[in-house]
């Protein structure tokens, strides 16, 4: 009884410091994808594990800096300017559209209509303008990424005391069933993670083609790395991705700019049924309810970053389960053979 109110508490506390856990939990992403390198340049140079990690993170830090260093000026430069006239990109998307409104017997007022979704936006995420909401988003996101890289190393570095210290809450002879379903979630985890990596930069490759070379679309970049994130989120992320490229581009562009939902659908068909198929080869199996479901979870849960971690947890969840209720064998349709 003890116990379990104790576990009760636990977890209400847990949920009360939630805010708390996104660095460390991103963290951890970082070095589960990095372990394998890190692991594999230790065994090899026979050099102890935590200097390994530097041995990786200090490459893997270099090469941060120079995508920052080539593509960061150009990034921030769209960026600033997406921000800037987010007001003229939103009053020409209407005047664009108002022909449809005036179809439908519908009469708007473009500068009324577009100073209400400016408010609810800004209302929402706060004026970008604002030096002391910028200098608040810049010292949250320093302060998130030293204590992501931080963490990431110290749970590398650690990672055996970590499993000890999990291990030590299991009987003793349960703890090597523990070890081989651990080792199952990681091979489903490890799978996705890996091909979701993939789809991030495959879709931003695709997206700033069409975006840039084809169409010729201002904030081309913004827009192509936010489709390329947006692949995280299941079913609702591409729809997102889709109809945020759309609308820029009618902004811009006129009605040439629906043709952009082809194009990503496009894009979307070919890595659903070409791409995932050969980098993920189908071992998450949830089915598409699941996924949604999850995702709602997550995000009801924890917001952007429930969304993150929403299919992997699923996919652990369903591990889980089939390792204690293992499906039932097909029904043999052939009839018992009738004795003698």
């Amino acid at each position: 009884m003890i116990r379990w109110v104790s576990f009760i508490v636990l977890a209400f506390f847990l949920y009360q410091i939630r805010e708390v856990f996104p660095p460390f939990i991103v963290g951890a992403i970082i070095a589960y994808l990095l372990f394998p390198s890190v692991a594999w340049l230790s065994a090899r140079t026979r050099a102890p594990m935590g200097l390994a990690v530097w041995g990786i993170y200090l490459p893997f830090l270099l090469s941060i800096i120079l995508i920052i260093r080539f593509f960061g000026h150009g990034f921030a430069e769209q960026l600033s300017g997406l921000v800037n006239q987010r007001k003229e990109i939103v009053t020409s998307l209407l005047s664009q559209l108002s022909p449809v409104f005036t179809y439908f017997n519908y009469q708007i007022d473009v500068n009324q209509a577009t100073d209400e979704i400016l408010k609810s936006i800004e209302k929402g995420i706060g004026d970008p303008s604002e030096i002391w909401h910028l200098g608040a988003l810049v010292s949250k996101g320093l302060l998130f990424m030293l204590v992501t890289v931080v963490s990431s190393i110290y749970f590398i570095s650690g990672s055996d005391r970590v499993g000890q210290f999990f291990l030590r809450f299991l009987p003793q002879e349960r703890r090597h069933t523990a070890i081989n379903l651990l080792g199952e979630m990681n091979h489903v985890i490890s799978k996705y993670v890996r091909a979701q990596l993939i789809l991030i930069a495959l879709m931003a490759c695709v997206a700033y083609f069409f975006l840039h070379v084809i169409f010729h679309i201002k904030y081309a970049l913004v827009i192509a790395l936010l489709s390329g994130f947006l692949e995280i989120i299941p079913v609702l992320g591409p729809i997102l991705a889709t109809t945020i490229a759309t609308l820029v581009g009618i902004s811009q562009i006129g009605v040439h700019g629906f043709l952009l939902i082809p194009c990503y659908i496009g894009a979307r068909w070919v890595e659903d049924y070409v791409v995932v198929p050969k980098i993920m080869s189908h071992e998450v199996k949830l089915h598409a309810l699941a996924v949604i479901f999850a995702v709602l979870c997550g995000e009801t849960i924890a917001g952007a970053l429930g969304v993150l971690i929403a299919i992997p947890v699923a996919a652990s969840i369903r591990v889980v389960l089939d390792f204690c209720y293992p499906a039932l064998p097909p029904e043999d349709s052939s009839e018992p053979a009738t004795p003698a």
